[in-house]
Parts: structure tokens; sequence; C-alpha cells
């Protein structure tokens, strides 16, 4: 498709689409977190299950960057077509190297953070913790919601 044929508003309507979806899975592992850490969870165990959450992502941003096919969704693919017509597949392509430098960058931290400080005592408090949680989301939401109004 050509830039010209894309319809902007059905391109925001899938934006925001996509923005339901994630803001469900981040609502779905919330509730997960509350209630391991209402349990008494520990906080290595936490930050194991981000860093196996960030390294799958890493591996599709990879596949994609790669063989040029996304995974997932019907509606994240005619998103994902869009981004690379709209940008340019070389300044898509220079960002997504730019994700996932800096993912990898984060996991190897995380990794390196897990096995050089001693975490095993530290457990999960539901109200302090949650607050970090909370900034992340309200922060992809303000992110999504801004490069959803740049369309027009």
């Amino acid at each position: 498709m050509g830039e010209m044929e894309w319809d902007r508003q059905e391109v925001k309507r899938l934006k925001k689409k996509q923005l339901i979806h994630s803001n469900l899975l981040l609502l779905f592992f919330f509730i997960l977190f509350v209630i391991y850490s209402q349990n008494g969870g520990a906080l290595t165990v936490v930050i194991g299950i981000c860093c196996i959450v960030l390294s799958i992502y890493a591996a599709n941003l990879l596949y994609t960057l790669i063989t040029g096919h996304a995974v997932g969704t019907k509606t994240y693919k005619r998103v994902l077509a869009f981004d690379i017509e709209h940008m340019g597949k070389k300044r898509w392509k220079r960002r997504r190297i730019i994700e996932l430098i800096f993912l990898l960058v984060l996991i190897l931290g995380i990794i390196v953070a897990l096995f050089t400080f001693n975490l095993g005592e530290a457990s999960l408090t539901f109200p302090l913790d949650f607050f970090p949680m909370l900034g992340g989301w309200i922060g992809m939401n303000i992110g999504q919601i801004s490069r959803i109004r740049n369309l027009s």
C-alpha cells in the first residue's frame, strides 16, 4: 500500500485498539502482581518474570527485524505495516535496532543485578511496590495517546 492509500482514521482506530489490548495485558499482570504480593511473594521472582517477559519481547523484535514479518494479532501487523511505510524502512529499522539494544542492555543489567545483589530476603509490599508499575503504565499510555494524536 502506498502512503496515500492509508486511511488515517482507520490507523488511529487500530492504534487505539492496540492500546486497549496492551492495557488489558498490563491489568492482568498487575492483578497477578497484587495477588502474588498479598501472599508474601519474593521480589526475585517478580524481577525474574519481568526479565523473561522482556526477553520474549526482545526475541519478537529481533525476529521482526531479521525476517520483516511480525508475530502477533492482525491489528499489530497492520499497525506495523503502516509504521514501516509511514516512517520509511530505514528509519523504522534504525529505531527498532536502538530499541533492541536498549532492551538487551536492560535485560543484561537485570540479570547481573539478580546475581550480584542479595535479594533473597526482600519481600513485596503491595502499596509501595505498586507505584513504579503504575508510573510505567501511565507513561506508556501518555506516549501512545500522544502518538495517536500526532497521526493527523
